[in-house]
């Protein structure tokens, strides 16, 4: 158990130091201000309103929803299309097996 917690503080330690790092970067230091600001200002709108927290939240299932339908009649027309390859496959290789062996035929 001794190794495990040595692991986290080390994985923990590894993070802290590695975003002190990249916040030397201006350009870093100021999108990570603009990023706190936006999400600091947007906390104090849901204290102030918290059923704009619930419409948020249900606006981003129903956008999570609509995006998991797409993909799931995507991924169906995909299959549909890969069953009518397996179908048509064997019968386009049984004609090109027969016009060869017409055009083999008619040489000889």
């Amino acid at each position: 158990m001794a190794n495990g917690n040595k692991l986290l503080t080390g994985m923990l330690l590894g993070a802290v130091i590695g975003a002190a790092v990249s916040l030397l970067d201006k350009r870093t230091r100021g999108d990570v201000i603009q990023s706190g600001k936006k999400v600091s200002s947007k906390i104090k709108g849901y204290i102030e309103q918290p059923t704009m927290l619930t419409t948020d939240v249900k606006k981003k299932i129903d956008e999570a929803k609509d995006i998991v339908q797409e993909v799931s009649e995507d991924l169906s027309f995909v299959n549909e299309k890969v069953k009518e390859l397996k179908e048509t496959t064997p019968q386009v290789v049984n004609m090109i097996q027969e016009t060869r062996d017409r055009f083999i035929s008619k040489r000889e």
